[in-house]
């Protein structure tokens, strides 16, 4: 019998429990679900035991543009670490690995920043580059990749052996979503990165939980782990009455449930009770089918009615709020509207199961 908490503290303690005989969790949760509160409770409750990456690391760096640089708060544990574990190089390596460009970062803890450039060591040598979104958010995943490796190696060694103590607390690194603005190419990257990673702590006493809400990530990781019998796999759900459910996921895909979706936002609409969660639902719902028809061009392709471009424009801007887990009560009557007419036209169109 599948059990239900009512609160994250409750969800965590049945995620511990799974992991004592487990080396990793991988949860698939749709944005609003409280993938991100539960790994902001884990590294609340261990502060010295978790090692945490969320849009909080993310929000260590902002772009500076009229310097060209991103900006970093030297202040910050992961920035710490670096610093004190001469980890800059590292980062340097580890982001041309995932680039695969000529561009290098210069790590700067004086001024706080990073340039980025390419050195050729000639005149045709560029400083001052501005990088995209992509290649900034894969920057900052390789902050957090590097100091985890670090620790891994570091835990390897026998107490008695280590260089630092900085990692021997350390139980749980927690990472909810690391792929955003990622195309699927560095989604796939970062992914097999993060499998290897995980199995190269396979004899050190460190667990893994990933949170998620991308079908791809979710897939590859699923994927690279399924012969092992350390890792399991979950589906988390949110009802609006009886609180969270985390179900074991047998299968690589994570939608054996979009009827279920259906149902929900059908519900919600007869009862005149749309919240931000049913706009992320719906967003989920376009990318599985998107996924399984092979649109290249995205889930945005599946909207066809009038109000698509509004629709496309307010599921991205919900999806990404770094508050997404959070529902809002004041949800303007032009959203609703374009929500209940293109999520019509969608089941209309596609077909599916529980279509007027």
């Amino acid at each position: 019998m599948i059990e239900h908490h009512e609160t994250i503290g409750s969800l965590a303690g049945e995620v511990l429990q799974g992991l004592a005989g487990s080396r990793s969790a991988l949860i698939y949760a749709q944005n609003t679900t409280g993938k991100t509160r539960l790994a902001q409770h884990l590294k609340d409750c261990d502060p010295d035991g978790v090692v945490l990456y969320n849009s909080s690391v993310e929000d260590v760096f902002t772009w500076d543009n009229e310097r060209a640089v991103l900006r970093m708060d030297v202040k910050s544990e992961l920035l710490r670490t670096i610093e004190t574990q001469g980890l800059d190089g590292d980062i340097v390596d580890t982001f041309q690995a995932f680039t695969n460009n000529r561009i290098e970062p210069r790590i700067d803890f004086e001024r706080g920043e990073i340039s980025f450039g390419i050195h050729k060591g000639d005149d045709n040598s560029t400083d001052g580059i501005k990088i995209s979104r992509a290649e900034e958010s894969i920057f900052v995943w390789c902050v957090y990749y590097s100091v985890l490796s670090a620790a891994i190696d570091t835990l390897k060694d026998s107490p008695d052996l280590r260089l630092s103590a900085d990692y021997d607390q350390l139980t749980l690194a927690v990472i909810d979503d690391p792929v955003s603005s990622m195309d699927d190419v560095r989604i796939i990257t970062v992914a097999l990165a993060l499998a290897g990673l995980i199995k190269r702590a396979s004899d050190v006493d460190l667990k893994f939980l990933i949170t998620t809400h991308h079908a791809l990530f979710f897939n590859v990781l699923f994927n690279s782990f399924r012969r092992s019998k350390k890792d399991r796999a979950y589906l988390l759900q949110r009802g609006s009455t009886e609180g969270w459910a985390l179900k074991s996921q047998p299968h690589d895909s994570p939608f054996s449930y979009h009827l279920g979706i259906v149902k929900e936002i059908e519900s919600a609409i007869s009862e005149g009770k749309i919240q931000r969660i049913h706009f992320n639902q719906f967003r989920t719902l376009l990318e599985k089918t998107a996924n399984f028809l092979g649109y290249t061009g995205g889930w945005g392709d599946l909207l066809t009615g009038p109000d698509a471009e509004v629709l496309t424009r307010i599921l991205n801007l919900y999806s990404h709020d770094r508050f997404s887990d959070l529902d809002s009560s004041s949800i303007s009557e032009e959203y609703i509207d374009a929500f209940k007419g293109e999520f019509r036209e969608f089941l209309r169109v596609f077909r599916w199961e529980g279509a007027a």
